[in-house]
């Protein structure tokens, strides 16, 4: 039996007992257990105190946490006695047990190249400058559905808008010609200094959550999933000569749209978070074969 109606049930039941009965003390109390969740009913002069309590795991341990209190006020007409503002209604978690989606608030971190999907090796075709290689972003939208109320397990939805940029270390630079996209290296006439390879993206990502409390409202948590990307405002620079900073090209035959496999996890609003490209950069047979990724921190709102 559903908690809403066996409360109606007990209201009844004790509404037509008072109407028959006096009051031999200043406080009653009755406790009733249902399919794990206790319902505490207190009459005392004037008014009845309802309290739903409900089995919940915290701290590795099952224990009782209420999730709802409702006053109901006596009202004397004649020889009969009614409760003002009774059922239904429907009890409501507390908020700091309540599922918490993670997408991101506001992320950082360093940008590389793989040779392949999951290939932590740099890639061999583009030698990167780590310190100066790097991505920002923040959310635009968060959304999530939550398992049947269950405070640890949901699906996030998202809408992410950042900045990635890859420095290259030596003598070269991205260069677009002839309907290809490829490195040239310096020579005596021009040589290249501080180049990279720049794009906006707008990300899509959409991650199975599962998360644990721990103390008073923290959350311990864990998500992983498929993330898409659109790229825009890809261009290439190099310094030439050492002299100032020059655009080389833009677009790049760069794949417009890529998808990404994010995880994340961490505790609080703070975590780590690892995105790779499931697909390599450059469109394909109008570039150098190499596969993104980054790694670094977000902070979650």
């Amino acid at each position: 039996m559903k908690t809403k109606n066996v409360i109606f049930a007990c209201l009844l039941s004790m509404a037509a007992s008072y109407a028959t009965a006096q009051q031999t003390a200043p406080s009653q109390r009755a406790t009733i257990t249902t399919e794990g969740d206790s319902i505490i009913i207190r009459k005392g002069s004037g008014n009845m105190r309802i309290r739903v309590y409900e089995e919940q795991p915290t701290d590795g341990e099952s224990k009782e946490v209420e999730i709802y209190e409702g006053v109901y006020l006596e009202r004397v007409e004649s020889d009969k006695r009614t409760f003002l503002d009774a059922l239904p209604f429907i009890p409501q978690k507390k908020k700091d047990n309540a599922y918490e989606p993670h997408n991101s608030g506001i992320f950082i971190g360093y940008s590389r190249m793989g040779n392949d999907f999951l290939s932590f090796d740099n890639s061999a075709k583009a030698d990167l400058n780590l310190s100066r290689s790097w991505e920002f972003g923040f959310n635009v939208i968060s959304l999530y559905h939550n398992f049947k109320k269950n405070p640890h397990w949901g699906l996030n939805f998202g809408v992410n808008w950042g900045y990635r940029s890859f420095s290259f270390d030596g003598n070269r630079v991205l260069l677009k010609a002839d309907g290809q996209t490829y490195f040239a290296e310096g020579d005596e006439e021009n040589s290249y200094s501080s180049s990279r390879l720049r794009h906006f993206f707008f990300r899509i990502p959409i991650t199975l959550e599962w998360q644990q409390r721990l103390g008073r409202s923290n959350k311990l948590f864990f998500n992983i999933g498929p993330e898409f990307e659109i790229r825009h405002g890809v261009k290439s620079f190099t310094h030439i000569n050492g002299g100032k900073k020059q655009r080389m090209g833009k677009d790049m035959y760069v794949n417009p749209v890529g998808v990404n496999l994010l995880a994340q996890a961490g505790y609080g609003d703070f975590g780590l978070y690892l995105r790779y490209s499931t697909t390599s950069l450059f469109q394909k047979d109008k570039g150098p074969e190499m596969s993104p990724y980054s790694f670094g921190i977000a902070w979650y709102w």
